[in-house]
């Protein structure tokens, strides 16, 4: 069974290492990075963790990114792999050069889960939500899961994110097919210069809501465009700044914590050296949406004590 210690184990499991013992690769360390000497365009960055296989066009941090984008194993053959819990032979994979067709969940008629869980439980703006949900980038499925939808430049479904509405740990994955090159993206009402970037979805909206809350909801969160990465990997942004040559500046805003602040180091230094100018805007608490939650039980606390600290009170959204 995975679990999280089993997760967490594979995500930091030495990735030359793995790729020794389950490939029988071997690197040649040369200058900042170490070069595999059975694919010469493979290369790993001296954290032995970042890698890009140029031939590929893929790149990502760690070995269960590699078993994912590489050889097309779901998430949980490539952490069952890397730990030792399924034998590498019997893993589920898909052929790499096997184009992905994405596979929708069905969308239920009225999505009260969706809409209690993001307005109620994380704070999401309103606005937003119907803004998302009007250009489909966001569903609820008749499992009562939410679907967070990537497109490609002709408008066509390429990527597909879950997020359980129920209990502490809510189940979360990505659809079959999904092609993690195409992020959820939402984008600006104009050219915009500059690229926000997430871990998820619902950090992006996040971050568009403390924007609204902080502009009077003038609608400004509009004006930027805001690329989630489904995690720590550059695979979307990669793809997405090789279709959008307009973006000249990328601002960091991944997750508070040792994986997301040890990624904007790694990440903002790769592109500072690909000419881009790099900010890095982590949140104050884990994540975007703690933040969130955070202005939203303050503002509500507020509202408390100006009707004498009783009786139920409208949410501020």
């Amino acid at each position: 069974m995975i679990n999280n210690r089993l997760i967490e184990q594979a995500k930091n499991a030495d990735f030359i290492a793995f790729l020794e013992k389950y490939h029988g690769f071997t690197f040649t360390r040369k200058g900042g990075a170490y070069r595999c000497n059975e694919h010469t365009s493979l290369a790993v960055k001296n954290d032995r963790r970042s890698w890009y296989w140029h031939s590929h066009n893929l790149g990502g941090f760690g070995a269960v990114d590699y078993l994912v984008k590489a050889e097309r194993m779901t998430f949980r053959a490539a952490v069952a792999v890397i730990t030792g819990a399924t034998p590498p032979a019997t893993a589920t994979r898909f052929d790499p050069e096997q184009p992905k067709s994405l596979i929708l969940p069905e969308k239920r008629g009225i999505p009260l889960r969706l809409l209690n869980y993001l307005r109620n439980e994380r704070g999401i703006d309103s606005e937003i939500i119907n803004w998302l949900r009007q250009k489909e980038m966001l569903y609820e499925d008749r499992r009562g899961n939410i679907v967070f939808v990537g497109f490609d430049e002709q408008g066509k479904a390429r990527f597909a994110s879950l997020r359980g509405t129920h209990g502490n740990t809510p189940f979360r994955g990505d659809c079959a097919g999904s092609d993690k090159r195409y992020g959820f993206i939402m984008a600006a009402n104009a050219p915009t210069e500059r690229l926000y970037i997430f871990e998820s979805p619902i950090d992006a909206m996040s971050h568009a809501s403390l924007v609204n809350a902080a502009t009077g909801g003038t609608g400004t969160w509009k004006t930027d465009t805001r690329l989630s990465l489904a995690g720590t990997s550059d695979a979307a942004l990669n793809f997405f700044l090789n279709q959008h040559k307009e973006i000249k500046s990328l601002v960091f805003c991944l997750d508070n914590d040792k994986p997301g602040r040890d990624a904007a180091l790694i990440l903002g230094r790769e592109y500072a050296f690909k000419r881009y100018t790099v900010f890095n805007e982590p949140p104050h608490g884990k994540d975007y949406n703690e933040d969130l939650k955070a202005l939203r039980a303050q503002n509500r606390a507020i509202i408390q004590r100006r009707n004498g600290g009783g009786g139920i009170c409208e949410r501020d959204r």
